[in-house]
């Protein structure tokens, strides 16, 4: 029976591997969640079962691609496999977190399939490329200036005492460069993704803190910290401060737990702002 079952799927992944493109991808557009589960069930196939993955992304325009074409089309320097993962095709696609990465011309795996977060704890590299999360750690490329960070020491500081319950940490960002704030989390952090998957199988998970990261050449950050400086007691660097992590939650697909506060203190910061 042994020997009829390693034949049976020796067979059968043959015959998956010489359909043409279309039929494949017709083929894992029904079954890929299922088919995705072999790499936690049949490690003497793991390899076969990898060639055969397809994901969209950031520069497949919607269609399909595997992940030795992925490999075959980056860049000279970039030396991982970059991934995100949601439930949101198109909120992914326009992430902040991928900022940095698309401006390197980087690709980036767009994955909206609760099985990809085990394809990612079984799998963990690809052709000697390791995958690494657009959203979990700093990015390796990026690097962030000293005196800058410096300058803006204090008020990162104070924006996390006033989220003290909501973030672990204020960081300057290596993910943007047009956006003013992103949430990230640490290597080992379970992803947001994951956390909403277990909850909506009924798991209890423990709330994970996320960063809160800062773009230092966005003007408005500049514009706060100019308001700190002046008066370090001003009531309105609260309001900032949770405006900028509302900010983040949203771009990042994320629902609000008040989103009447937020609708409020983006009408009174306006009304400030035009004087009325």
């Amino acid at each position: 029976m042994t020997n009829i079952r390693k034949n049976l799927v020796k067979k059968i992944l043959g015959l998956l591997e010489e359909l043409d493109k279309d039929k494949y991808d017709q083929f894992f557009k029904e079954f890929g969640s299922i088919f995705k589960a072999g790499l936690s069930m049949d490690f003497d196939n793991r390899g076969k079962i990898a060639d055969l993955l397809r994901y969209k992304t950031t520069k497949s325009d919607g269609a399909f691609s595997s992940l030795k074409d992925y490999v075959n089309r980056m860049q000279t320097d970039q030396e991982a496999i970059y991934y995100i993962t949601g439930e949101n095709l198109s909120a992914l696609l326009n992430s902040p977190h991928l900022e940095r990465l698309k401006d390197k011309d980087y690709e980036v795996l767009l994955m909206t399939d609760p099985m990809d977060e085990w394809v990612l704890r079984d799998l963990h590299e690809y052709e000697k490329k390791t995958f690494k999360s657009a959203e979990k750690g700093d990015l390796d490329f990026s690097t962030i200036d000293d005196n800058r960070k410096d300058e803006y020491h204090d008020l990162f500081d104070f924006i996390k005492t006033s989220l003290e319950e909501k973030v672990k940490e204020v960081k300057p960002s290596t993910h943007l460069k047009d956006s003013v704030a992103c949430l990230s989390g640490d290597p080992n952090d379970m992803s947001a993704y994951m956390e909403k998957v277990l909850r909506a199988t009924g798991q209890e998970t423990p709330q994970v803190k996320r960063v809160l990261e800062l773009n230092m050449d966005h003007p408005l950050l500049a514009k706060i910290k100019g308001i700190y400086e002046g008066d370090k007691d001003s009531s309105v660097l609260k309001d900032y401060s949770d405006l900028l992590f509302d900010m983040a939650v949203i771009s990042g697909g994320g629902k609000l737990d008040n989103p009447s506060r937020f609708s409020k203190t983006i009408g009174d910061l306006m009304a400030r702002s035009l004087n009325i």
